[in-house]
């Protein structure tokens, strides 16, 4: 999935707060200073040619509703919160309404409604904006999905996800567009609009980015940063825009300035690594490289990547002793435990068994156990059975939301 999880970059990004845990002293004073204030980083003169204007931004109605999904919506009954929840999804499954995933088209409401298509941020855009309507609180949500990292033009992309967190009272709901990158065990934040709008532009901004449109990358990154001017990923955003067009001093600044609100960014630092590498910065870029590899080894999903590429290279004892480092970090990911066991089964461990029982046992928290259980089928080992008994969360999700998932 290219664009549609919220995007930051490593020469731009959207970076994933697993960051330290442990405390380090901070790597402000240990590289160059600031050459750009943050007033001229933001008035974009080097990029538009004059200092941007209010009345340059965009300014999109993220959740109009247009007369279209008005009439469903008045359609919609129920003296519950619940029941116009419930009543509204059955409305949609009669209608055969479903969305085509396109993790480029970060679109208003209205818009979704209209193509049928769009990303998790798009997705989310429709159920708030419908929910509202309804008189049910919905609220933006941002999931701290482990870090994705995708590779395009020397620029390092990272993933975050948005969905829906729906108040009806005596419970709440998760609405999702697709679950096969969510669990409920990553970290998530509810966001304010302000925050979720910001994100909402700053993905349109890196499209921009993208197709080397850099006047409007500026702007809506600069609209983002209006909105949300205390969010280290956004001015990561920036960085990356000047960067890109090949101001590399004012990416320094913006990278800083990121680093500024949170120093264990590891998007910022890898992306100022690059500008001092670049600049012949030996001494700054040593001591970025020596926290880089702290924060990354404090980060059990850093782990997780190397054992992954280590397993597919059958490195299987170098594979081991990585995940055995996640595991140490986080105990509650299933993948962790089923790699470990897949390990041990491919080396001829009989200790296997207990690993992949304990990734049944945590998997069935997150309604994912079926798919471990194939797997194990695909092995032969479709006897193993999880290590005690829990009872699987009942994700109303799994049930009411298939119809949005184009297979």
């Amino acid at each position: 999935m290219r664009r549609s999880i919220q995007k930051i970059i490593l020469f731009f990004t959207m970076a994933v707060g697993l960051a330290a845990c442990t405390a380090h002293p901070s790597i402000i004073e240990h590289i160059p200073p600031q050459k750009f204030s943050e007033e001229t980083l933001l008035s974009g003169t080097v990029i538009l040619d004059r200092p941007v204007l209010e009345k340059d931004l965009p300014d999109i109605d993220i959740l109009a509703i247009n007369q279209d999904l008005r009439l469903l919506l008045e359609s919609v009954t129920g003296a519950t919160k619940t029941a116009r929840l419930d009543a509204l999804l059955k409305r949609l499954q009669d209608r055969n309404f479903s969305l085509l995933y396109d993790a480029d088209a970060t679109l208003s409401a209205s818009k979704v409604f209209v193509e049928q298509r769009g990303n998790c941020m798009a997705f989310s855009t429709l159920m708030v904006a419908m929910a509202r309507e309804l008189g049910i609180n919905a609220q933006f949500n941002e999931v701290l999905v482990p870090t994705s990292w995708h590779l395009e033009n020397q620029q390092t992309f990272v993933y975050q996800h948005i969905n829906v967190i729906a108040d009806l009272g005596i419970e709440q709901r998760t609405l999702d567009f697709n679950f096969v990158n969510y669990s409920p065990i990553y970290r998530q934040i509810t966001l304010k609009d302000s925050d979720a709008f910001a994100r909402f532009y700053s993905n349109l901004s890196m499209d921009f980015l993208s197709d080397q449109k850099y006047s409007d990358a500026f702007l809506y990154i600069r609209k983002a940063l209006a909105l949300s001017p205390q969010s280290a990923d956004l001015w990561n955003n920036l960085g990356a825009i000047y960067r890109a067009a090949g101001h590399l001093d004012h990416a320094a600044s913006a990278y800083r300035a990121s680093l500024v609100i949170d120093s264990t960014n590891t998007m910022a630092l890898s992306n100022l690594e690059r500008i001092l590498t670049k600049q012949g910065d030996w001494q700054s870029t040593n001591i970025i490289s020596e926290h880089l590899q702290r924060y990354r080894e404090q980060n059990p999903y850093y782990w997780y990547g190397n054992a992954l590429a280590a397993y597919k290279q059958g490195h299987y004892e170098l594979a081991t002793d990585d995940i055995k480092a996640a595991i140490s970090l986080e105990k509650n990911d299933p993948r962790f435990h089923f790699l470990l066991g897949l390990l041990r089964f491919k080396s001829g461990n009989y200790g296997y068994r207990g690993h992949f029982q304990q990734a049944l046992t945590l998997s069935a928290a997150d309604g994912d156990q079926g798919r471990y259980r194939q797997k194990l089928e695909i092995l032969g080992l479709d006897d193993i059975r999880p290590s005690s008994r829990h009872k699987a969360t009942d994700f109303w999700y799994r049930r009411n939301l298939w119809w949005w998932l184009n297979r």
